[in-house]
């Protein structure tokens, strides 16, 4: 990001104030670009934090029907090109850290949205299976091939084949913080995916225990 603002700005110096065109080019180019670090600053400190475990979470009881329902309207803001549906969404209970598991389903969901090419369909939907709730992330985008799928969880993996021509850059980061979040919560995840066909993202949440049920304060 920092090499592209560098070269608009040189290139506005130059030829920005005479050209109207070049410098709407600019403008737009430099605002994407610093979004872009920005996203990768917050990713990179996140990570770090979690390294130093300075990471603090705030365990609560979290009604998953309504944090499910809330992600999926505001991620219709971002799937503007795309069908996005709720499904079958079980009431169901667990103890966690609202703010980080909402940041992890957002994940999820941008991910969908960045890989699956226009007027495709992501949908999300829970069960309870058993003392877990199965939450799905699906889509019907372009897929991850099998020599990648155990790997797209690393820090700074990217699939730079079939993913990559689909024009979506990313840091590689973000998986990587979805996963951290998924194992400080006990969060069982797993990925299903086929080139040319989408890609599911697994989560399987440990519901609320009895005790927590009753009101006694969840372990930190």
């Amino acid at each position: 990001p920092v090499t592209v603002m560098l070269g608009y700005s040189d290139m506005l110096s130059r030829w920005g104030w005479e050209d109207e065109e070049i410098l709407d080019e600019g403008i737009a180019a430099i605002r994407s670009e610093a979004e872009n670090m920005k996203s990768l600053i917050e990713r990179l400190l996140f990570l770090a934090r979690a390294d130093l475990n300075r990471l603090v979470v705030n365990r609560e009881i979290i009604d998953m029907a309504a944090l499910l329902s809330e992600v999926t309207q505001k991620g219709q803001l971002i799937a503007t090109h795309h069908t996005l549906t709720l499904q079958e969404n079980a009431p169901a209970r667990i103890v966690g850290d609202v703010v980080l598991i909402r940041q992890m389903l957002r994940i999820f969901l941008e991910n969908a949205v960045k890989y699956t090419p226009v007027g495709g369909k992501i949908f999300l939907a829970s069960q309870p299976e058993g003392n877990r709730l199965h939450v799905i992330v699906a889509d019907t985008g372009i897929g991850i091939a099998p020599e990648h799928q155990a790997k797209v969880f690393e820090r700074f993996y990217r699939v730079d084949t079939s993913r990559s021509k689909a024009g979506a850059g990313g840091t590689g980061l973000g998986l990587a913080i979805a996963r951290w979040i998924a194992e400080a919560h006990d969060i069982r995840l797993s990925l299903t995916s086929e080139v040319g066909r989408g890609t599911t993202i697994h989560l399987y949440i440990p519901l609320v225990k009895e005790d927590e049920s009753a009101g006694k304060a969840p372990a930190q």
